[in-house]
């Protein structure tokens, strides 16, 4: 085990300067952050000295090297346009982000998996078919197209609350959560409940769960004490991914619903060439999806048995 992780920690370093190095190249191919504002031209003697202060003056390497040096000792830079810490804005929109996930992660989990249990173990029927039909609605329609959908229909209703309608009203995080959460997590549920079914199935036909039934046990036990456990792997490993995905930033959602959280925040850096805060967003998004893939593969192991990791 030991040798395992420090495989993958050497990946994780790998991975990670070969992503922080294609973004600093693709940063610099699209141009100058200093040459306008807005639809204001920067005069050439504020564009040099603002090179200067942030070290954009040097060659493209050299800015690499510097930026390498100072993310290792936990330094992300200072903001173009507010002259903050870049950690500190990450700071700030993290939790928001995290709780979104968080609850997304949960309510695609329960559907996800639930349904496709039903659909499995009751092949054919006209709950199999009805999972069919509803996952294949979800997984062909895009996310973004599903947000504005619910912010129309039931925005304001029933459980959900109201969209604010601009991007200083201020209502409680449970409500300001709750509709982009289940935006999010309806794809997600769908794809969980293809991959459970298909994998339940697959289990469902092995010579142990027949071995199981020729002993008597009661069906219920077969399905979640011998099925379930070895079903759920790819799950696992979906669920994995989608929680760094998540963790990254649901762009599309959270600007869509006027979330305060790292995705609306990398949209907005994007729109304002605030190179310091891309770089830091992209780098903590890739740590935070190497780290779950290593997680992932300790579950494994786990629900495994079979899985040795030398």
């Amino acid at each position: 085990m030991g040798k395992f992780v420090i495989r993958r920690l050497a990946q994780a370093i790998l991975v990670l300067i070969a992503a922080t190095l294609l973004l600093f190249i693709g940063l610099f191919v699209l141009g100058d952050p200093f040459a306008s504002t807005g639809d204001k031209t920067v005069p050439p003697e504020t564009q040099q000295i603002l090179r200067e202060r942030f070290g954009m003056d040097q060659s493209l390497p050299m800015q690499y090297l510097t930026y390498l040096g100072n993310l290792f000792t936990g330094d992300l830079g200072v903001d173009f346009n507010q002259r903050r810490d870049v950690s500190d804005m990450i700071g700030e929109a993290l939790p928001a982000t995290a709780r979104l996930a968080l609850i997304a992660i949960i309510i695609d989990v329960l559907i996800g998996v639930v349904a496709g249990i039903i659909a499995a173990v009751f092949r054919y029927s006209f709950w199999d078919v009805l999972v069919t039909i509803l996952t294949t609605l979800a997984i062909g329609i895009p996310t973004f197209v599903i947000g504005i959908w619910l912010r129309q229909t039931v925005s304001g209703v029933w459980i959900f609350p109201g969209v604010p309608r601009s991007f200083t009203e201020v209502v409680p995080w449970y409500q300001e959560v709750l509709l982009p959460a289940v935006t999010l997590a309806i794809v997600d549920a769908a794809f969980i409940a293809r991959l459970m079914r298909g994998s339940m199935l697959e289990v469902l036909r092995t010579d142990y769960i027949r071995t199981a039934r020729a002993k008597g046990l009661g069906e219920r036990t077969v399905i979640m004490k011998h099925a379930f456990r070895n079903s759920i792997i790819p799950v696992v490993t979906y669920v994995g991914i989608s929680i760094g995905i998540l963790l990254g930033g649901a762009l599309i959602t959270e600007t869509l619903f006027q979330y305060n959280g790292v995705g609306f925040l990398l949209v907005k850096s994007i729109n304002q060439n605030n190179n310091p805060v891309i770089m830091a967003l992209v780098t903590f998004a890739v740590l935070i999806y190497v780290f779950l893939s290593m997680i992932v593969d300790i579950l494994y192991a786990y629900l495994d048995p079979r899985i040795r990791l030398s």
